[in-house]
C-alpha cells in the first residue's frame, strides 16, 4: 500500500492540467495604444491546473515578436526578459508588470520603450506583437517532467490613425446623409465621432454622432439643435481605432440640407385624396382572418378524429392503407411573386404623376403566401382561405424648389411599404388529375375580398405627415382580387415516388403554377383612397396535404 501511495505521488506531477494565463482578464490578447503605454499595469494570472510541489518550477517570460522564447527552456536574452523564475507556491497566483516593460525596447539607451521609435510609429495596421507566456515545469522521481505552457500576446499600436477622407454629403430635409472611407483601410477602426457645427459657429461641444461604421444620418447639429434646410454647417469626423487611438479632424465639409417632399407629401402637394388613419384599422379584418382559421382549424380537429377511425379500420384491413393514399387533399399552402406596379396615378384629380416621380418605372417583386382549405370536392375542388403578402419600393424624394411641373428628384430617399390581405375562395379543376396520375394541368378560378396595409417613409425613416392639408403616410386601403391560372401537378415525373412522399411526409401534391391576376384597391372607387390597384402575372408553388 504504501508503495502505490509513493508511486501515485510520483506520478501526480506527470498528470498536470492544462496551466491557463490572463493578462488584465483576457485570454487572448491585450491591445496598448498610446495613451497607455506608459501608465497601464498589466496583472498577470496563471493556473497550473495542479497543486505543484516543492520543486517544480514556474517562468513568467516576455518575448520578443518573433522570438522563440516562450517555447525555450533556456534563459533569455535581450531584449526578451524573465519576469518570474521560481518554484509555485500556489496552484494559482499573480503579479503585476508595466506595459512598457513589455515592449522590450531594442532601442539605444536612454530611450524610454514607449518612445521607441520602431513602436511609436506603429499604428492598427501594423502593430507591435509581443508574448507574455507562463512556463510550468513539474518535477517527478524519474526527472524532469514536461513544460506546459500559456500565452497572451500584447499588442502595440501607439501612433494615431489617419483621419477619414472622400467625405461624401446627401443632403435631405432637415437631415445629411454622409459617408466616408478610413484614411488608411489596413486600421482598424472601432469608432467614429461625427461632429457638425452650424457655418455661423455658436457650437460649444458635444458630438451629432457616434457610429462604427463609415456612414450616419445626422439631424442635429453637436449640442442638438435640429438642422434647418438650406443654412450651411461644417462636417468633421474622427476616428477611433481598437487600441483607443484618437485621428485628427477629418478636413471639414460644408453642407447644405434642403427642403424636399417625400412619396406621401409630393402625393399630396399634387392633390391626392388619401389622409392615411391609424393603424388600429386593421383590427376587424385581422380579427375575421383569425375567426376564419380558428374555424378551419376546429374542423380539421373533427376531420383528425375520422382519421383515427380509417387509421384503426387500417390495422384491420390490408387494403386500408391504398385507399388512404388516394383521398382528396385536405389543405393548400403556396408562395407566389409578380411584378407590382400600383396605380397611384390613376386616381382623378391628380395634377401630375406623383407615383412614377418619386419611384419611375421600378416594379419590384411582391411576395405573398396563401392557405387554404378544401372544403368540397363538387367536380373538382372548392377552397376558402386567406393570402397575406409584402411589397417594397424605394425612391428620391421630391425637391421642393424644382420648377412647376417639372419636378427634380433629391438625394433624400423615400419608401413605399404595401402589405396586402385578404380572404379568397378558389375553384381547382383537379378532377381528372385525381382519375389519372399522370395527367399533369390543373386549371384554377380565385376571387375575394383585399385589403392592404400602406406605409410611407421618409428620408429620416420616419412615417410624413402632411403640415399643410392634414393626413398622415399610412392607411389602408379596401377592394377585391381575382386571377386565373393554371397549375402543373410535379407528381406525374415520378408518380411512385410521388405516393412515398405522401406516405412518410403527409404531401399529397405538389405543383407549379402560372396565374394572371387583377388587384382592385381603390375603396370600390370611392374618393380618399391611396389606389393600389394592378394587374400582372404571378408565379409560384403549392403543396397540398
Amino acid at each position: 500500500m504504501r508503495i502505490a501511495s509513493a508511486l501515485l505521488a510520483a506520478l501526480t506531477p506527470l498528470a498536470a492540467g492544462a496551466v491557463t494565463l490572463t493578462v488584465n482578464g483576457l485570454s487572448q490578447e491585450v491591445r496598448i495604444g498610446g495613451k497607455d503605454c506608459k501608465s497601464l499595469q498589466l496583472v498577470s494570472r496563471w493556473d497550473l491546473g495542479v497543486t505543484p510541489t516543492g520543486t517544480d518550477r514556474v517562468r513568467l517570460i516576455g518575448a520578443r515578436n518573433g522570438s522563440g522564447a516562450c517555447s525555450s527552456t533556456s534563459a533569455t536574452t535581450s531584449p526578451d526578459r524573465t519576469f518570474i523564475d521560481r518554484t509555485p507556491t500556489a496552484q494559482s497566483e499573480s503579479t503585476t508588470i508595466s506595459a512598457s516593460d513589455m515592449v522590450l525596447s531594442t532601442a539605444d539607451g536612454g530611450v524610454q520603450p514607449c518612445d521607441d521609435p520602431d513602436v511609436a510609429s506603429r499604428s492598427s495596421a501594423n502593430p507591435l506583437t509581443n508574448m507574455l507566456c507562463v512556463q510550468y515545469s513539474p518535477s517527478s522521481a524519474f526527472g524532469s517532467g514536461s513544460v506546459s505552457t500559456a500565452s497572451v500576446n500584447v499588442k502595440y499600436a501607439l501612433a494615431p490613425p489617419f483621419p477619414p477622407i472622400d467625405i461624401g454629403v446627401a443632403p435631405g430635409d432637415g437631415h445629411l446623409k454622409l459617408s466616408w472611407s478610413p484614411g488608411d483601410p489596413g486600421e482598424i477602426i472601432v469608432q467614429y465621432d461625427v461632429h457638425v457645427e452650424p457655418e455661423a459657429g455658436g457650437v460649444d461641444g458635444g458630438v451629432a454622432a457616434t457610429v462604427t461604421s463609415a456612414h450616419a444620418d445626422v439631424s442635429t447639429t453637436d449640442d442638438g439643435r435640429p438642422l434647418q434646410n438650406d443654412a450651411g454647417y461644417f462636417i468633421t469626423i474622427i476616428a477611433t481605432d481598437s487600441y483607443g487611438n484618437v485621428s485628427q479632424p477629418s478636413l471639414d465639409v460644408l453642407a447644405f440640407p434642403v427642403a424636399t417632399a417625400d412619396f406621401y407629401n409630393h402625393y399630396r402637394d399634387l392633390g391626392g385624396s388619401a389622409r392615411g388613419c391609424a393603424s388600429g384599422g386593421a383590427s376587424v379584418w385581422i380579427a375575421g382572418i383569425a375567426i376564419a382559421l380558428a374555424l378551419l382549424l376546429r374542423r380539421r380537429s373533427k376531420a383528425r378524429n375520422g382519421a383515427s377511425l380509417v387509421a384503426l379500420l387500417a390495422v384491420l384491413a390490408p387494403g386500408a392503407r391504398a385507399a388512404e393514399s388516394e383521398r382528396q387533399p385536405r389543405f393548400l399552402i403556396g408562395f407566389k411573386i409578380d411584378r407590382y406596379d400600383p396605380k397611384v396615378d390613376s386616381e382623378p384629380g391628380l395634377a401630375g404623376t406623383p407615383y412614377h416621380d418619386v419611384f419611375g418605372s421600378r416594379r419590384p417583386l411582391r411576395y405573398q403566401l396563401e392557405f387554404d382549405w378544401e372544403v368540397a370536392h363538387p367536380f373538382g375542388a372548392l377552397l376558402v382561405g386567406a393570402t397575406v403578402g409584402f411589397w417594397q419600393n424605394y425612391g428620391k424624394a421630391i425637391l421642393r424648389s424644382s420648377p412647376p411641373g417639372n419636378p427634380q428628384p433629391s438625394q433624400d430617399t423615400t419608401v413605399l411599404n404595401v402589405f396586402p390581405i385578404g380572404l379568397i375562395a378558389t375553384y381547382r379543376f383537379d378532377w381528372l388529375t385525381n382519375r389519372w396520375a399522370r395527367f399533369p394541368f390543373i386549371p384554377y378560378a380565385q376571387a375575394g375580398l383585399m385589403r392592404a396595409l400602406w406605409m410611407s417613409y421618409n428620408g429620416k425613416g420616419d412615417v410624413p405627415r402632411d403640415p399643410v392639408n392634414g393626413g398622415n403616410g399610412r392607411g389602408w386601403t379596401n377592394g377585391y382580387t381575382a386571377a386565373l391560372g393554371l397549375a402543373l401537378n410535379l407528381n406525374v415525373i415520378d408518380v411512385e415516388l410521388a405516393r412515398e412522399a405522401y406516405l412518410d411526409t403527409g404531401i399529397q401534391r405538389t405543383s407549379l403554377f402560372a396565374e394572371y391576376g387583377w388587384t382592385y384597391l381603390s375603396d370600390f372607387n370611392r374618393r380618399g383612397a391611396l389606389i393600389l390597384t394592378d394587374r400582372a402575372w404571378r408565379f409560384g408553388l403549392a403543396v397540398e396535404f
